[in-house]
């Protein structure tokens, strides 16, 4: 199944220019890395998944940075208790200061 965004656009690589050529060697190149572990050991699953996962937002310039208040928040409050948890970025940021 093919990914679609919110606008129902897919991606098309068919072409053999180099950009669409160099996108499909990043690509699979991750495929090598999630696929390249040993079965029998849940380390080597989690080093290819985290390398495969580091290596692609590394390539495509996708960083941590662009997630939303509201996630990075929720991480935050993640198992912690109610007097812990903080409800706005600037609270969040002058935690994390303080840490």
């Amino acid at each position: 199944m093919k990914y679609k965004n919110k606008d129902g656009i897919e991606l098309n690589f068919t072409g053999n220019d180099m950009q669409s050529e160099l996108v499909k060697e990043v690509v699979e190149e991750a495929i090598k890395i999630f696929e390249g572990y040993n079965r029998f050991d849940a380390r080597s699953a989690e080093w290819a998944l985290s390398r495969g996962v580091n290596f692609l937002k590394e390539n495509f310039d996708i960083e941590e940075d662009k997630r939303t208040d509201e996630w990075r928040i929720n991480q935050f409050n993640r198992n912690r208790i109610a007097a812990d948890k903080v409800s706005t970025i600037e609270e969040l940021e002058n935690r994390i200061k303080n840490l």
